[in-house]
């Protein structure tokens, strides 16, 4: 009989990131015989359904009647509609569960052999439902092996109160086996946790070929030219991307929605509904150049082999990028100042033959430490 494992990963829904992710880490375990599910955990709801209605409807009558031109709120089933259809033909999903002892209860009825928790920013208290929830406080049942994949606490900065530090450090010496997605975690559970056996391991994406990307997106369609994927759009960072366009000679693409669902320049719900991620992937694939400030579009840029500039994200954490990047060899694809780059470095060669190499046993030791842990 094979292992039942639950994936514990960061809500699925708005990013394209969390979401191929998480299909990645589910396909690589379903490929080597496992069933898998993938636990949502939602934020815990301290309002009653009465309250969530009652601001729903107020700001519905201001958009609305009013017709305010910043709107309040937005229906989520509707701005993420595409998403959620992805993750419901190709993830296997929980119930939507909310607090603590939903997730103890869940687990209690459904008999898991493993829980992973990984990949992504779990270990990021900012990011997390509950940080807690993400070291397994829940599980109290000492048969169930503990295993981090991939885990990834999003910066170098260390940013956990003393008391999360103390409690998670209790919870992480309970696991089987750790791993992290940066090179700069390793010495972080060393330091602040007393775990010096973690393991630097790839992210879950990496794990697969572009080829299984592929027969999510079918056939390929003409090139896209320039594809961008920017995260935090300035205009440091429009004019830097058409003045790349006009140095390569090539038309800009992307697929993102008109406006994002924190910039409040619309009153129409459909310039903030985020495309299908299916013509996300597709953009990296038959793009001739990628510019991007994320983590998971510099990801996609490798594993379809495309020239690529990744603009050093630092709110979000310049980790991430550094410690693929030196990895591979790659680190001169890293822009931290658009004011100071050179645009003759645009038309430098990626010797994807070398990168390749490198990725190829990264890929094993990754692979195994899966293996060697279930």
């Amino acid at each position: 009989m094979k292992n039942k494992i639950a994936l514990l990963t960061l809500p699925l829904g708005h990013n394209y990131g969390g979401i191929i992710q998480n299909y990645a880490l589910q396909k690589v375990l379903l490929d080597l015989g496992y069933e898998v599910v993938t636990i949502d955990r939602r934020a815990d709801n301290p309002h009653s359904k009465i309250k969530i209605l009652a601001s729903k409807y107020k700001s519905s009558f201001f958009r609305n009647i009013i017709q305010s031109k910043n709107p309040k709120y937005l229906p989520y089933n509707t701005v993420f509609k595409h998403n959620l259809s992805f993750i419901k033909e190709y993830i296997k999903l929980s119930p939507e569960l909310e607090s603590t002892e939903a997730l103890a209860a869940y687990f209690n009825k459904e008999n898991f052999d493993d829980v992973i928790v990984g990949s992504d920013q779990v270990w990021r208290p900012k990011y997390s439902p509950d940080i807690l929830n993400f070291y397994l406080d829940f599980i109290k049942e000492p048969s169930i092996s503990k295993l981090a994949y991939a885990a990834s606490f999003g910066t170098e900065e260390w940013e956990y109160t003393n008391e999360q530090t103390k409690k998670c450090s209790e919870l992480i010496n309970q696991f089987n086996a750790i791993s992290v997605r940066e090179d700069s975690g390793v010495p972080i559970c060393g330091d602040k946790f007393n775990r010096d056996d973690a393991k630097h391991v790839l992210d879950p994406t990496l794990l697969l070929e572009a080829e299984d990307y592929s027969q999510l997106i079918g056939e390929k369609q003409k090139k896209s030219g320039l594809f961008t994927y920017v995260l935090d759009d300035s205009k440091l960072k429009k004019d830097f991307i058409n003045n790349c366009s006009e140095y390569l000679n090539l038309g800009v693409s992307t697929n993102q929605a008109k406006y994002q669902t924190h910039i409040y320049k619309s009153g129409k719900t459909e310039d903030y509904i985020v495309p299908p991620l299916e013509g996300w992937l597709q953009g990296f694939r038959d793009s001739d150049f990628v510019i991007t400030d994320s983590f998971h579009g510099t990801l996609f840029s490798i594993i379809n082999q495309k020239p690529f500039l990744s603009l050093a994200n630092m709110d979000r954490g310049a980790s991430r990028f550094e410690s693929i990047l030196k990895q591979l060899g790659l680190e001169d694809r890293l822009v931290y100042d658009v004011e100071k780059f050179d645009k003759s470095k645009l038309k430098k060669e990626i010797d994807y033959a070398a990168v390749n190499l490198k990725l190829k046993s990264l890929k094993e030791h990754s692979l195994n430490f899966l293996k060697n842990n279930i």
